[in-house]
């Protein structure tokens, strides 16, 4: 048995990834944010906290296998990884954003850039997991929305950043292959696009 702690459980991603998880016989969740007693699922664990307090990290860390983090902050990544630290907590997959390394190539690039108000995004948790200790998996999302389609690239760090758009489930499908073991991204950092969205100048959905 695994156990799996998502935290910032009431975001849009975990939406689509909780369901996907419990359908997994040996996981076991605990879902962690603001106001969890009011998230509605059943066979999990809910605890209300502040991610960026330390005391209520910790206290979720417990005995967990695997974090979900699913917002994308440098200062509470670091309070995450000292938590991590001191409760023996090793596997960490974070939801970021693209630009990270100014990877973004064009067409797309342009409009990305005008829209998130500069060529690299400063301040993400890639920053203080890459000079931790941890086994990470940090996700480079490009722009999301909802769709069942559940296909996506993953490009490592290094390589141009192509795909336009992905949706929600595509991104809960690649965090679900890393928790079941289908992939193992450790300690990198993945471009995530849908196949078909390379070269297009902004998303569909713009």
């Amino acid at each position: 048995m695994k156990n799996v702690l998502i935290i910032g459980a009431g975001g849009q991603i975990p939406e689509v990834l909780i369901p996907l998880l419990q359908e997994q016989a040996n996981l076991k969740l605990t879902l962690f944010g603001r106001n969890a007693e009011d998230l509605p699922y059943d066979n999990a664990t809910k605890l209300s906290g502040d991610a960026s307090n330390l005391s209520d990290v910790e206290n979720a860390m417990k005995g967990q296998d695997i974090v979900y983090m699913n917002f994308d902050n440098k200062a509470v990544t670091e309070v995450v990884i000292k938590a991590m630290d001191k409760m023996g907590v090793k596997r960490i997959i974070q939801a970021g954003v693209l630009s990270v390394y100014g990877e973004v190539a064009e067409p797309f690039a342009t409009w990305n850039s005008r829209m998130m108000g500069g060529r690299v995004a400063h301040n993400r948790g890639i920053e203080a997991l890459e000079t931790s200790d941890l086994d990470y998996t940090y996700m480079r999302m490009t722009w999301l929305y909802n769709a069942q389609k559940k296909d996506y690239v993953a490009s490592p760090k290094g390589e141009p950043f192509l795909g336009a758009q992905i949706s929600r489930r595509a991104i809960a499908q690649f965090v679900c292959d890393n928790i079941t073991g289908k992939r193992n991204d450790i300690r990198t950092s993945i471009g995530l696009w849908e196949p078909g969205s390379e070269n297009k100048a902004k998303p569909d959905f713009y």
